[in-house]
């Protein structure tokens, strides 16, 4: 909880600072801007904090779907939501609440658990309350709908850096092989399971045919960004209202130069 109190003191403070410096800034200067929100499930219980989260998201940024990155307006705040694992039960609470407040959202699967439960879950009783991956027939389905975008999330959930290269292109190209046989749309985005990866595994990505690929690195997208990696924000259901509005704005991507610092300043040795 104090760790928690911390961090949201921390990002009241970099808002604020923002705020001062976006007012004696020239509005012409300012780019468009995009935070990527990253979910995971949404249990029955927090399913009304979901729905609040949903209805004041239009407020604080424009909603934009995943492949309208490289589109931002300028001087305008984006979010763009994403969900990882692709729960069944979570996909039919939070779809019709994102259709009826007209959030584009991605969905990131993997391929190789269609139908069956989360096994890298290791908390048994959170693998329960959230149930199975959703089927390939739920999955051609959800793909119809209007906003959804289907991303690629490895085919068994596995840290790329801990296979053989050769079996890290398998996960990345097979994957994408088969939500696009699934779901009959090309996959162009991928997000590495954990958010663990390097820069390997980001050419791997690129030559595989993904035009972005996604960790959990709590940044911010720029307009006219260069670069294929994408940062995200977790977001939980159970989050304050405050330290939601503020992930959304933002205003917690000063956590990765922070541990960064850590690093550099206490490094662990072996």
């Amino acid at each position: 909880m104090i760790k928690r109190i911390v961090k949201l003191l921390i990002a009241i403070v970099f808002w604020s600072v923002e705020k001062i410096v976006a007012f004696f800034r020239n509005a012409n200067d300012k780019p468009g801007t995009c935070v990527v929100v990253m979910y995971h499930d949404v249990a029955a219980a927090n399913h009304g904090h979901f729905v609040r989260q949903m209805e004041i998201l239009p407020k604080l940024a424009k909603p934009i779907a995943i492949d309208s990155i490289s589109k931002l307006q300028k001087a305008r705040h984006h979010v763009a939501v994403t969900f990882d694992d692709g729960f069944a039960t979570t996909i039919e609470m939070v779809l019709p609440v994102l259709t009826r407040n007209a959030i584009p959202t991605a969905f990131f699967i993997p391929t190789a658990h269609l139908g069956k439960e989360a096994v890298w879950l290791t908390d048994e009783e959170r693998r329960k309350l959230t149930g199975p991956i959703l089927t390939a027939e739920n999955l051609k389905l959800l793909s119809k709908n209007k906003g959804v975008t289907i991303g690629s999330h490895g085919m068994n959930h596995r840290r790329l850096t801990e296979i053989k290269d050769d079996d890290a292109r398998k996960e990345l190209a097979e994957s994408k092989r088969q939500l696009e046989r699934i779901t009959g749309t090309k996959v162009k985005t991928h997000s590495f399971p954990y958010g663990v990866y390097d820069a390997r595994h980001v050419a791997m990505a690129r030559k595989a045919g993904y035009n972005y690929v996604f960790n959990v690195e709590p940044t911010i997208v720029v307009r006219n960004q260069k670069t294929p990696v994408i940062g995200r924000v977790q977001v939980e259901p159970t989050d304050w209202l405050m330290e939601f509005k503020l992930k959304v704005l933002g205003t917690y991507r000063w956590h990765p130069y922070v541990s960064d610092l850590k690093k550099r300043l206490w490094p662990i040795h072996p």
